[in-house]
């Protein structure tokens, strides 16, 4: 039997941010270990019930006019960029971009429609 692949069309949601950004809070606890941005977008990506999402750390990088960083074991590397990627429909992708737009504002957002393989 000769076993057939079945595509689905999808999205992939790349979402780019530093390695230093971190989400705002009133609490001295977070205040002292604050939430790093790119584990907050996972963590929301979860809660909204986002198919997949993966985070990437760069090597070097830059993003518009900011100077180019590269990872440095001896240094601060919290200026590179992480690209966190969220995949899910070109629906949801869009409802997770609007409902946390605040969130997400400024950032470099790409939106790209990729294929699903499954085996039937």
């Amino acid at each position: 039997m000769k076993k057939q692949i079945k595509t689905h069309s999808l999205g992939k949601l790349r979402i780019y941010v530093k390695t230093g950004e971190n989400i705002k809070s009133k609490t001295l606890l977070r205040k002292m270990f604050p939430t790093s941005l790119y584990r907050n977008i996972i963590n929301i990506a979860k809660e909204d019930g986002i198919m997949n999402a993966s985070a990437f750390n760069a090597h070097i990088s830059f993003s518009g006019d900011s100077k180019i960083k590269q990872f440095s074991y001896e240094s601060d590397n919290s200026g590179l960029t992480v690209c966190v990627e969220l995949i899910d429909t070109r629906e949801k992708l869009q409802h997770f971009f609007i409902k946390h737009s605040v969130l997400l504002k400024d950032k470099v957002v790409i939106y790209k429609e990729v294929e699903y393989w499954d085996v039937e």
